[in-house]
């Protein structure tokens, strides 16, 4: 989702994908720091590194540190070292160009949408009032220049507070809360919400992914409730493309003979299961909303085509699952020189945006085999090792299901299919839950800030 810090429990609490639910705690967390909620960032931050203890998930949250240099706040998992001022000084990265007048005024008033750089305009207002021997923070607050800066900020907050983290002298303006002052932050609403993101993201991360209550439901009602929700949730989209929509998303159902069919011209005999649960529910589909955009149509049975990539020259490693660093970082640890590539797709939507496609036993029990013995070597750390099966059973259900799937469906674009996104019937379950959110094309531009505003400032 390309909203990442509204807060929503169903994101956080559902979403089978363990690296964005990564990304969404850790854009909250960068972004309750800078609205001086130092403490519940803190919280959140050392949940977050107890479970992602790789060295990449340490380097994502490095800037934070800055924060809690201010206030004291250190999560328990950021070992000492890490907090020591020559390991800060370190960290800390020296502004590029002059910090002058000249350069400030350059950056307040930019001719170009890019040379913003609200961060560092912000810091060279501050070095600018220690030059004029101001130190008290109260007094730094008032300042002209300070003030047109966080002006600046708080006119698109959402785009920019993931980049005020790095720069380390404006923290103690930060910590006292004056962003949050600026936006009109109603202070006992952010606590409430802050508390309620911290426990939800505690029963994520210590108790696994949480199932909807859609799932498990046969296919045919899981499309009937998603195309419910397109029709209640995806008018306006439609509006924003001009376009009307079908009469019926849903086809005719396949017979057992089309499925037979198609199954002897594509040489492939049994087709997934779930796959062809939804082939006898609806003989393909068109598009439908996916809580985002409106996703590609998908082939009845006679359009449904398999793909030889046996002889493609450039091979591309099958990822069946997800994780922080990477299943390449898993390879590498493990010291493999090779890892197994898909042989064949069968492609059940057209290719001209995004690609679904179902990979075949043969494919999938080989990558499976690669996993476990991948898990099993003594080369790989357990930290890899922990993060990988947490991201295996978030996707899958448990390693045991993910031991026994002989059928796996990958999502790409570009004609490059390679994004794991679990079974057919697990994919199908996750757009379902996804499309109970009404259409929002400024969605992008929500943030927790703009959620806990006051009325008076909502209205303003």
């Amino acid at each position: 989702m390309s909203n990442k810090t509204k807060f929503d429990k169903d994101d956080i609490l559902c979403d089978p994908s363990l690296p964005v639910v990564y990304e969404k705690i850790r854009e909250m967390a960068k972004e309750l720091a800078v609205l001086g909620k130092i403490d519940i960032a803190s919280r959140i931050t050392d949940l977050l590194l107890s479970q992602n203890r790789t060295e990449h998930g340490f380097s994502l949250m490095q800037f934070l540190n800055f924060a809690f240099e201010q206030t004291g706040d250190w999560p328990s998992a950021i070992p000492q070292s890490a907090r020591s001022k020559d390991a800060l000084d370190e960290l800390e990265i020296p502004p590029s160009g002059s910090m002058d007048e000249k350069r400030y005024d350059v950056l307040i008033n930019p001719t170009e949408p890019f040379q913003r750089d609200p961060g560092l305009c912000l810091t060279i207002a501050v070095v600018l009032c220690e030059k004029r021997g101001k130190t008290d923070l109260e007094e730094i607050k008032q300042d002209e220049r300070v003030v047109r800066a966080l002006e600046q900020i708080t006119e698109r907050f959402h785009a920019y507070f993931g980049a005020l983290i790095q720069h380390r002298k404006i923290w103690p303006l930060l910590a006292s809360g004056v962003v949050a002052q600026q936006l009109g932050v109603d202070d006992a609403k952010l606590c409430a919400t802050a508390e309620d993101l911290a426990e939800t993201i505690r029963i994520r991360l210590e108790e696994g992914r949480q199932k909807a209550d859609h799932e498990g439901k046969p296919i045919k009602e899981l499309l009937e409730i998603l195309v419910e929700n397109t029709r209640k949730h995806a008018g306006p989209l439609y509006e924003e493309l001009h376009e009307d929509p079908p009469e019926s998303y849903l086809h005719k159902p396949a017979t057992e003979k089309d499925i037979k069919d198609m199954e002897k011209r594509l040489k492939i005999s049994p087709l997934p299961d779930d796959y062809k649960e939804f082939l006898l529910a609806s003989n393909g589909i068109e598009s439908v909303y996916d809580g985002i955009l409106l996703i590609p149509s998908l082939f009845d049975t006679q359009n449904v085509v398999l793909d030889d990539i046996s002889s493609t020259v450039e091979k591309v490693d099958l990822e069946l699952v997800e994780d922080s660093t990477g299943t390449s970082q898993l390879i590498r640890e493990a010291g493999r020189e090779a890892w197994p590539p898909a042989t064949k797709h069968i492609g059940i939507a057209p290719t001209d945006a995004m690609v679904y496609v179902l990979i075949g036993p043969y494919d999938v029990k080989a990558t499976i085999k690669a996993y476990k013995k991948a898990l099993a070597s003594d080369k790989v750390t357990d930290v890899m090792k922990a993060e990988t099966t947490r991201a295996i059973e978030d996707r899958y259900g448990s390693m045991e299901a993910f031991e026994k799937m002989e059928w796996a469906m990958i999502y790409g674009s570009d004609y490059v299919a390679d994004c794991p996104i679990g079974t057919f019937r697990s994919w199908l379950e996750d757009i379902v839950r996804t499309s109970g959110k009404p259409y929002d094309s400024n969605s992008g531009n929500s943030c927790l800030a703009y959620e806990c505003r006051a009325e008076h400032a909502r209205r303003g």
